[in-house]
């Protein structure tokens, strides 16, 4: 009986401590909790050290998966910013060439109204 209670109390402690089974765990969820909070450059660098440690873990297909997936993430983010600078250069552009338009109406009409004045007094 006090040898099943012993077995007991080992399998309880042991269930308290999580260590990672295999070694590259801590490194692979390290990755995983920077890309989820946006951070691709770090989960990066945490799938390439997994990678470099690890190349022939079973798991190294999924990482290396993950890290492209990092990669065009922050691809497609750094594109996304460059889009919206040009976005606002071309609008600034919009804006000037629309005043321009409004000038040279207005020259227009001046034209206009200087040409009656001259035809009327022929």
């Amino acid at each position: 009986m006090r040898a099943l209670v012993l077995a007991a109390l080992v399998l309880v402690l042991a269930g308290c401590f999580t260590l990672p089974l295999r070694p590259g765990v801590t490194l692979l969820d390290r990755g995983d909790a920077l890309l989820e909070q946006g951070d691709y450059v770090s989960a990066m660098a945490a799938y390439d050290e997994f990678l470099k440690k690890y190349p022939d873990d079973r798991l190294a297909g999924s990482v290396q998966a993950r890290r492209d997936t990092a990669s065009a993430i922050r691809a497609a983010r750094d594109e996304i910013a460059r889009l919206r600078s040009d976005l606002l250069l071309r609008e600034s552009e919009m804006t000037r060439l629309r005043q321009e338009i409004d000038r040279l109406r207005a020259d227009l009409e001046t034209i206009k109204q200087t040409d009656l004045r001259l035809e009327r007094k022929r």
